[in-house]
């Protein structure tokens, strides 16, 4: 039931490196993670499967460590719009994994991940105390999808939270929150959606999820002792090499 020694440590590699980011910065491991483990042949559920064990317990640390700076008043629509959304992800990724061959599910990944990241540098709003309705709905709504559908659902979280006057602890631990709190219908629908095979996926991570959690650790420290700006400029550049290297695939194999 378990990967080759091989796979494992493949796993461990990519998200440890992965949570490392996310300690950091508060999202990003599945952005990493997910289309890093496609592109080294893994299927897009076994990917997803293993961001989302590798980064459950992730999340639900850095919500506990940065709970100070949560107000529940900012945290229920979020996690109820995401929760409405998810099993839409969910379904559609079944849908790709069925119709696309592994090179295109690369592809799709790649462009999804430049549109991301073009998005978020390239909104620049002025920050403020707090955002209309709409702007919170369709943002968790995205998010909600994103997560159903490759576990990579805090790029919309981040450009709302940058658009608010708040810490970047604050932001952090809104984040790391609102990721927890849809760990458990995810991995409800990924089973419902799946079964069995993606069982390998989740037994393999828990594996290496000493080595994942350490690499958390480093990156919760790293986050009090780097630049913000400076990081997540890190972080998107090799988001962007992930992405272009994804959509190439394909010409590069062949």
């Amino acid at each position: 039931m378990l990967y080759s020694p091989t796979e494992i440590a493949l796993v461990g590699l990519i998200m440890t490196f992965g949570s490392i980011v996310q300690g950091a910065v508060g999202f990003a491991s599945g952005l990493i993670g997910v289309p890093l483990l496609v592109l080294c042949g893994f299927s897009l559920p076994e990917a997803a499967t293993i961001n989302l064990v590798a980064t459950s317990l992730q999340n639900v640390i850095g919500a506990w460590k940065l709970r100070e700076h949560l107000e529940p008043r900012e945290l229920v629509l979020p996690v109820i719009v995401r929760w409405l959304a998810l099993p839409v992800g969910v379904f559609l990724a079944a849908s790709v994994d069925a119709y696309l061959n592994s090179a295109q599910v690369r592809q799709l990944l790649g462009a999804v991940l430049l549109a991301i990241v073009f998005g978020i540098g390239g909104l620049h709003v002025a920050p403020r105390d707090r955002l209309p309705t709409f702007w919170q709905v369709l943002a968790f709504l995205s998010s909600g999808l994103m997560m159903g559908f490759a576990t990579i659902g805090g790029p919309p979280m981040v450009i709302y939270v940058n658009s608010l006057t708040w810490s970047v602890d604050k932001s952090r631990g809104f984040l790391f929150f609102c990721a927890a709190t849809g760990v458990p219908l995810a991995a409800w629908m990924f089973w419902t959606q799946h079964g069995e095979k993606i069982l390998p996926a989740a037994l393999s991570t828990l594996v290496v999820l000493p080595m994942i959690l350490t690499g958390l650790w480093i990156g919760l420290r790293a986050g009090h002792l780097l630049p913000k700006q400076r990081f997540r400029q890190i972080t998107f550049a090799l988001i962007s090499l992930i992405a272009l290297g994804a959509i190439a695939s394909p010409w590069i194999a062949s």
